[in-house]
C-alpha cells in the first residue's frame, strides 16, 4: 500500500483511533492498586453499611442482589473520579440527576451517607470501586 493511496490513509486513521482509544481504557483504571488488606477493609465497611440492601455487586467474594440503586459489579467503567465517588458516598444527595446511571434518577437522595467510617476505611471503599471491571 502506498502512502499515497486513500487506503492507507484510511487505515492509519483506524489504527491511530484503535490505539488512542485503547490508551485511554488502559489509562483510566491502570492507576488503582488496592492492597488486599485495603479490598478486605472495603469489603467489611460494605457489608456492615449493608450496601447488598440497595446495590448488586457481584464480584471478589461479594454476592450482593439489591436492585434499588445501580449495579456496582463493574463499577470502574463508569469512570469515576475519586472525589466524585467521595461525594456519593458521603453526601449522596448533591449528585445531580444527570450525573447518575440512567434509570436511577433521584434515588440517590435514598442513599444514606457514609458517615460512619474513617478516613482509611472510605478511600479503601473508594479505591475497591474504582478497580471493580
Amino acid at each position: 500500500m502506498l502512502p499515497n493511496s486513500k487506503g492507507f490513509w484510511a487505515l492509519l486513521i483506524s489504527v491511530s483511533m484503535l490505539a488512542l482509544f485503547s490508551s485511554a481504557c488502559l489509562e483510566s483504571h491502570a492507576d488503582v492498586r488496592l492492597s488486599k488488606s485495603d479490598e478486605e477493609m472495603a469489603k467489611r465497611v460494605i457489608r456492615k453499611n449493608e450496601c447488598g440492601l440497595c446495590h448488586t455487586l457481584q464480584a471478589r467474594g461479594l454476592n450482593l442482589t439489591g436492585k434499588i440503586g445501580p449495579d456496582l459489579t463493574q463499577q470502574a467503567h463508569r469512570d469515576r473520579s475519586p472525589q466524585w465517588l467521595q461525594g456519593q458516598l458521603t453526601n449522596p444527595v448533591s449528585i445531580p440527576d444527570h450525573e447518575v446511571v440512567p434509570g436511577f434518577e433521584g434515588k440517590q437522595k435514598l442513599m444514606p451517607r457514609f458517615n460512619r467510617t474513617s478516613e482509611r476505611e472510605l478511600n479503601a471503599v473508594i479505591e475497591f470501586l474504582r478497580s471493580l471491571n
